[in-house]
Parts: structure tokens; C-alpha cells; sequence
């Protein structure tokens, strides 16, 4: 009789194949990332400040469908498809932009209540993800306090047509694509650096045919360059003794963000975060890693190559055998400017190869300047001065000098403005250095956007400030917002009403002032600091 045959038991499981084992921990690092967003967004949506901002940009989404932001057709006679299908076309009428300009006022004043209660003082840390669920709105509005998210669809659609967007403006992409491109754009060639025009080119490959829509999906580069800000800013701020939950809530969670980043899905937003980043990186004494970074996000908007001066000053804070005295530091200074300044310049020449788009910005640097921007220090008093000689009857060459001239001297100001930052306040607080030189140039220039006071702006929240300059910098935010809102309200034919906000806010914020400021848990001691030990950087890095 035969005796059956047993498989004998196994105490190992059964091999895998090579590439099972190695995807294991990248599986297992996903799934562990998933498991933390997933917590973060529960916390944040537990806090109900969060829940009464997210309130607050939803009737912001709610109000941009009106006549101030969707295409300009959208209400003519007849009315585009979709909207009689809807049955809204009583929105454009005069009762519907009342209302909707109602719903715009109210959801900015409650989110800007809401951050003002966010302020960190000693019990938790503003919700990590908050910026995320208060976005989620408006990433389906049409474009916010601003046009420019149309021209970027239009010079993604010249790229696609193999134009060389350096030469021709949206014109030339004539349709839905440049109808709906500010009138003042739409001859002028783009400004913008090679990188931005083909994340631009990206975009609108997705949406060929549609204009709106392309314009729309421009918001996606700038939520992902706020998530790396959200991811960067407080570890930079922590690096120099700052609070980093202070620099979320003042940096990525302020309104300005929400409206300008996000809303009008500026570019802007990708060359603040990846100058953050790279400063993040440079206090790590990844200097040359830094260049490279900042090459990336000059190639998006090259102010910011301007981010140089803060990483060649942390590069001397690494040096330890550094002798006393102002040459040795200029004899540092120009040689870690070379070296990382020359990295910068072959990352930003390679980029440009690769992009196939060429050198043609360098010409369209002046095209913005065509604009006569009254937030300009420069040319608010040339144009005062012009006004009085008109008035007094002077010829008119005579009257046509003082903004051209006001403007120049102002830039020269500003370029020995930031020469002095660069020379005293780098070696001491870098990040302090970029932002205050980023404000400098705002100022300074002849035109001034409310998105362009974030290049500085943001990187004030790693920085060790006093009381009374976290005050000065969120009346500055909320001077903007309300100078956003009230514009916004002229755009509708409603401008009595974008007033009335703008006072009730300021009656707010005068309400919360004790507690939103006095009680705040200080950050900061002064606003002078000593500068934070750098890692010491290898010979190899510099």
C-alpha cells in the first residue's frame, strides 16, 4: 500500500520577484503620505475657523459669476449656450451684480475674519491644509481681480501653433483664445520667461479648443507652487528662529494668496515658491542646488534671480575661516557671486535651450511699464506733478516729463537700495535680504500689481519681525484686499457697494485688533536678529 505524499510545511513565505521588493517601500511611503494629508485635512476641516473661511470662498465663487470676471461675451445678446441653459441670465442684469457683488464682499470680509482669528497665540497650530480647503472653490471660478490668466492661455496657444510668442501677442491667435485678453495685451509680445510659457504651452495642449478652460487650468501650477510654499515657508522660518506655524498662517494662509495666487493663478506664485525653496535649500548649505533652483524661477519671472543675494549670504555665514573687515567680505561676496551667479546663468541658458523659445524676452522687459500703475511711489508723484502743469497750462512737452523722470529716479533709487541691502543686511539675515531687495523693486519700479508685494511680502513671515511690523504687514494685506475688492466692484458697476464692504471691514479688523494682535504669542523680539548657523558648506559646493 502506498503511503501518501505530504508537501513538507514551509516556515518562509514565497520569494518575489526583485522589483515586488524594491517597490515596497516607495508603496509604503504613498500610502503613508496618503495617511497623513488625509489627517491633515480632518483637522483642518475640525477647526471651525477654517470651515467659516472656506464659507467665505465659496460665496467669492459664487460672486465671480458676473460680468466683472467671466468672458466678456458671456451675457451679451444672445447669451453664451451654457448660461441660458442654466437660466441665469438675469445675473448680468443690474439686480444680478448687485447680488453678486454682495456675495464677493461678504466672502472676503469672512475670510479675512477668519485668518485674523488664526493668528497663532499659545494653544494649537494653524490647520496645515487649511490654504488646500479654502482653494478648492475658487479653482473653479473664472479668473479673480485679474485678466492675466487669459493671456497666459493665449501664449500657450501661440507656442502650440509653433509661434514664437516673443514676437507676436495674442493677436495673432485670433478667437475665443484673444477676445478675451485685456485690449491693452493683445498686441504686446510676452514677457515672461521660457519656463512659464511652456507650463503655459502645457496647459493649454489639455484644452486646444478652449479658451476658458485653459485659462482655468492655469490655476493648477499656481496651487502646486503654494503647496511647496505651505511645505517650505515654515521650515525656512524655523531655521532662523522664527515660529514656522507663524509663517504658515502669515505667509501661505494669508488672503492675498487665496485672491492673487490662486484667483488670478498668477505665475507669480511659482517663482515665489521656488525662490523659497531655494533659500530653504541654501540654509541647508545646498548652495549650488539653491542657483540651480533660482535659475528655475527666473526662468518663470526673472525678478527672481534677485534670491541670488540671499543665498551668496548664506554662503558667507557658512564660512568659518572668514577674516574680519569689509574687504575680506567683498573679496567673499564677489567670489561666492561669481560661483553661484555663473551656476545660475548656465542653469538659466540650459533651460532656455531645452525650451527652444529663445532669448526674446530681454526686449518685452518694458512691456509692462506701458501700464500707468497709481500704486507706483514713482509714478503716483510724476503723475501729480504732470497734473499740476497741465492745470497751470504749461506746453505740453513740458508736462509730458515729470512721469517718465519720476520713474527713472526711482529706479535708480531702488538699484542702490538693494545695493545696500546686498552689502549690510545679507551677510547678517539673508532672508530678510530677499524680501526687504523683492520690496525694494516693488516699490521702486513703475508699476506695482497687489500680487507683486507678495514676492517680499511672504518671505517677511521667516523673519524675525516685532509686533509692530507683524501689524504694519497685515494692515498692508488688508489694505490690498480691500483694494482688490473695491476694484472688483467698479469692474461690476457696483463701486458704492465695494466701498460700503471695505468700510465694514475696517470696522471689523478695528473690533479685532486686541485680540487678533495684542494677545498673539510674540514670534519674534526685535526686528534685528543674529543670523542662524548654516550647515558649513563643502568645497565642493562653492
Amino acid at each position: 500500500m502506498l503511503e501518501p505524499r505530504v508537501a513538507p510545511a514551509t516556515t518562509t513565505a514565497p520569494s518575489r520577484a526583485p522589483w515586488a521588493r524594491m517597490a515596497e517601500p516607495h508603496v509604503a511611503g504613498a500610502a503613508d503620505l496618503g495617511r497623513r494629508v488625509a489627517d491633515s485635512l480632518r483637522r483642518s476641516w475640525a477647526d471651525r475657523h477654517v470651515r467659516r473661511g472656506l464659507v467665505g470662498t465659496v460665496l467669492v465663487a459664487a460672486g465671480s459669476v458676473s460680468p466683472a470676471f467671466l468672458p466678456a461675451d458671456t451675457f451679451e445678446d444672445p447669451p453664451s449656450p451654457l448660461v441660458q441653459r442654466l437660466g441665469i441670465e438675469w445675473l448680468g442684469t443690474a439686480t444680478g451684480r448687485v447680488i453678486t457683488t454682495i456675495l464677493l464682499a461678504v466672502g472676503i470680509a469672512l475670510l479675512v475674519d477668519a485668518w485674523l482669528r488664526m493668528r497663532p497665540t499659545h494653544g494649537p497650530k494653524p490647520p496645515s491644509l487649511a490654504w488646500l480647503l479654502w482653494s478648492l472653490p475658487i479653482m473653479l471660478a473664472p479668473p479673480l481681480f485679474s485678466r492675466d490668466a487669459y493671456s497666459y492661455a493665449a501664449q500657450g496657444q501661440i507656442v502650440l501653433r509653433h509661434m514664437d510668442p516673443y514676437a507676436v501677442g495674442p493677436f495673432w491667435v485670433a478667437g475665443p483664445f484673444a477676445d478675451q485678453v485685456d485690449p491693452m495685451w493683445v498686441q504686446t509680445p510676452a514677457p515672461y520667461g521660457p519656463l512659464a510659457l511652456q507650463v503655459q504651452h502645457l496647459v493649454v495642449a489639455v484644452f486646444p479648443e478652449n479658451a476658458y478652460l485653459a485659462a482655468i487650468a492655469m490655476r493648477v501650477p499656481a496651487l502646486l507652487a503654494v503647496g511647496l510654499l505651505a511645505y517650505a515657508l515654515p521650515r525656512l522660518a524655523e531655521r532662523y528662529g522664527v515660529s514656522g506655524r507663524h509663517a504658515l498662517w502669515l505667509g501661505v494662509l494669508n488672503p492675498l494668496v487665496l485672491m492673487h495666487f490662486i484667483g488670478g493663478a498668477h505665475g507669480d506664485a511659482v517663482m515665489v515658491a521656488l525662490v523659497t525653496f531655494a533659500l530653504l535649500l541654501a540654509s541647508r548649505g545646498q548652495l549650488l542646488t539653491a542657483a540651480v533652483t533660482i535659475a528655475a524661477a527666473a526662468a518663470y519671472k526673472q525678478t527672481a534671480v534677485l534670491a541670488l543675494i540671499g543665498v551668496v549670504g548664506m554662503a558667507l555665514q557658512a564660512r568659518t575661516d572668514l577674516p574680519p573687515g569689509a574687504a575680506a567680505r567683498l573679496r567673499a561676496m564677489l567670489r561666492h557671486g561669481l560661483v553661484l551667479g555663473g551656476v545660475t546663468g548656465l542653469a538659466f541658458t540650459a533651460i532656455t535651450a531645452v525650451s527652444g523659445l529663445g532669448w526674446g524676452w530681454i526686449p518685452n522687459l518694458s512691456v509692462p511699464v506701458t501700464l500707468r500703475s497709481m500704486l507706483s511711489p514713482p509714478t503716483f508723484v510724476g503723475s501729480v506733478v504732470e497734473w499740476l502743469m497741465r492745470l497751470f497750462g504749461m506746453p505740453e512737452s513740458w508736462a509730458a516729463a515729470p512721469v517718465p523722470v519720476a520713474q527713472s529716479i526711482g529706479l535708480v533709487a531702488g538699484l542702490a537700495g538693494i545695493a545696500w541691502i546686498t552689502w549690510r543686511v545679507a551677510p547678517r539675515n539673508p532672508v530678510l535680504a530677499v524680501a526687504g531687495a523683492f520690496l525694494v523693486l516693488c516699490a521702486s519700479g513703475p508699476v506695482i500689481h497687489p500680487w507683486y508685494l507678495l514676492w517680499g511680502g511672504l518671505l517677511l513671515a521667516a523673519v524675525r519681525l516685532s509686533a509692530r511690523h507683524v501689524r504694519a504687514v497685515v494692515f498692508v494685506t488688508l489694505f490690498f484686499v480691500t483694494y482688490g475688492v473695491v476694484d472688483a466692484t467698479v469692474s461690476n458697476g457696483t463701486w458704492a457697494l465695494g466701498v460700503s464692504a471695505a468700510l465694514w471691514m475696517a470696522a471689523r479688523l478695528r473690533a479685532h485688533r486686541s485680540r487678533a494682535h495684542e494677545r498673539a504669542d510674540q514670534p519674534v523680539l526685535t526686528a534685528s536678529v543674529q543670523p542662524a548657523a548654516v550647515q558649513q558648506a563643502s568645497p565642493q559646493q562653492v
